[in-house]
C-alpha cells in the first residue's frame, strides 16, 4: 500500500471516527488541478516579404529556448490584437519537431498544405473583426502536443512586428517582461452539479490589465474580460448541470502589451453528483438506516458522488475495527459517471462491538462517503 493510499485512508477513517472531518477538511483546501504556461525567451522572425496580404509572412521562426517537457510536437504563430485575442498566422508547424533542445526553430511554408494553416496578417486581423492599424504587435509562438485535449497548457514567447500601411516589417523591440498569473477555483476541487463555484485569477507584481477567462480548452469564453484589482480577478460562471471534468483557462492581458507579457494557466475542475451510498445484503437488498451487521458478513457497496469522466482511486475502510483503529481495504475507482459500484466488503471477523462507519474517500476530489452500522 502506498503512503499516499495510507494517509488518506487514515485521515478520512481516522477523522471521521472521531465525529469530524477535520483532517479531511484540511486536505481539501488545495486548490484544484493546474498548470502554468509562463515562458521567457527570445523570439526570431524571418520575413518572407513585407506586404500585409502576403499568404505566409514568415520563411522561419525560432526561439532561443526549447518547448516545455510534453509541449514539443508542433509551434503554432499567432498575432495578438489589441483586446489580447490571438489570431493563427501559421499552425501546427513540425519542420524541426521535437522541440526539445535550444534554439527552437521551424521552417513556414508559402502555403497552406500537409497539415499547415498559414494566412497573412491582413487576413488574421480579418477573421477576429479588428481592423488593421499602423503600431506593434505581439506575436505569439506556441509550444504544443498534439493532443491538445489531454495536453492544453499554452506556453507562449512573444515577438513584436510593425505595421505601417499595408506593409510590416519584423519590430527591433525587446522580449517583453514575463508575467505571471494563477488560477484557482472554489470550492477547491470539485463542486456538486447545479451548485455555484467562482474562478479567481491572482496576477504577480501588481501588472495592471485584465483577465479573460475560457473553458473547454478555450472553446467556450465565460463572461467578458474582467479588469485585475489589487492583483485579482474573478468570475462566477454558469452552473454545470451534469457530472463533469472541465478544462478552464485565465488568460491575462497586461494593459502596456510592449513591456509586459501574456500569461495563461489552466486549471481542471471537477463537477460531481450529491454523494449517496446503497449497502446490500448477500441477497441483494438494500440495507436500512444504521443496521446491525454480524463479524465476517459481506455485504455489496454503491457510491456515487466521485470523480466522472476519466474517475479516480477511491479507497476504503471501516472505523473503530480494532479499537481506535481503522481496517483498511482494497481500493477501488469511480466510473466514468463518478460512481463507485458491486463493491464487494467483508467485515473482519474480529471487529470490535460497537458503532462503525463504511467510509469511502476520493484521492483527487477528497470526497468522504460514509455509511453507519453496528455490530454485537
Amino acid at each position: 500500500m502506498s503512503r499516499r493510499r495510507l494517509r488518506g485512508v487514515l485521515a478520512g477513517a481516522l477523522g471521521l471516527a472521531l465525529g469530524t472531518a477535520a483532517l479531511l477538511a484540511g486536505a481539501g483546501t488545495a486548490d484544484a488541478d493546474s498548470a502554468t504556461t509562463a515562458t521567457s525567451g527570445t523570439v526570431t522572425l524571418v520575413a518572407r516579404g513585407n506586404a500585409l496580404t502576403d499568404a505566409s509572412p514568415f520563411a522561419q521562426v525560432s526561439v532561443n529556448k526549447a518547448c516545455p517537457a510534453n509541449y514539443r510536437d508542433a509551434l503554432n504563430v499567432s498575432v495578438v490584437v489589441p483586446d489580447g485575442r490571438e489570431s493563427l498566422l501559421a499552425s501546427h508547424l513540425t519542420g524541426g519537431a521535437p522541440y526539445a533542445t535550444a534554439p527552437v526553430t521551424a521552417d513556414v511554408p508559402a502555403a497552406t498544405g500537409n497539415g499547415t494553416i498559414v494566412r497573412s496578417i491582413a487576413t488574421a486581423f480579418a477573421l477576429v473583426h479588428v481592423p488593421v492599424a499602423d503600431g506593434t504587435y505581439p506575436i505569439h509562438v506556441t509550444c504544443a502536443n498534439a493532443d491538445r485535449t489531454a495536453f492544453p497548457e499554452h506556453p507562449t514567447f512573444t515577438g513584436f512586428i510593425d505595421i505601417s500601411g499595408v506593409t510590416w516589417q519584423v519590430s527591433s523591440r525587446p522580449a517583453p517582461i514575463a508575467t505571471t498569473v494563477r488560477l484557482s477555483a472554489s470550492p477547491a476541487n470539485h463542486v456538486q452539479v447545479g451548485q455555484p463555484f467562482t474562478l479567481t485569477a491572482k496576477v504577480a507584481a501588481g501588472v495592471p490589465g485584465s483577465v479573460q477567462f475560457e473553458a473547454d480548452n478555450g472553446v467556450t469564453v465565460v463572461g467578458a474580460p474582467v479588469p485585475v484589482v489589487n492583483g485579482t480577478a474573478s468570475i462566477q460562471p454558469p452552473v454545470n448541470t451534469a457530472v463533469n471534468v472541465r478544462s478552464y483557462i485565465a488568460v491575462f492581458t497586461p494593459a502596456d502589451q510592449l513591456t509586459y507579457a501574456q500569461d495563461y494557466e489552466t486549471l481542471s475542475y471537477t463537477f460531481v453528483d450529491a454523494p449517496a451510498v446503497t449497502v446490500s445484503d448477500a441477497d441483494g437488498n438494500a440495507l436500512g438506516d444504521t443496521p446491525q451487521l454480524a463479524p465476517g458478513q459481506t455485504v455489496t457497496v454503491a457510491a456515487q458522488g466521485f470523480r466522472p469522466a476519466d474517475g479516480e482511486k477511491v479507497d476504503v475502510a471501516v472505523t473503530n475495527a480494532y479499537g481506535i483503529l481503522p481496517a483498511l481495504f482494497p481500493s477501488t475507482a469511480s466510473d466514468s459517471a463518478g460512481s463507485v459500484a458491486n463493491y464487494a466488503l467483508t467485515l473482519p471477523r474480529n471487529i470490535c462491538a460497537g458503532t462503525h462507519k463504511v467510509v469511502l474517500v476520493g484521492e483527487q476530489t477528497l470526497v468522504a462517503i460514509t455509511f453507519t452500522f453496528t455490530t454485537k
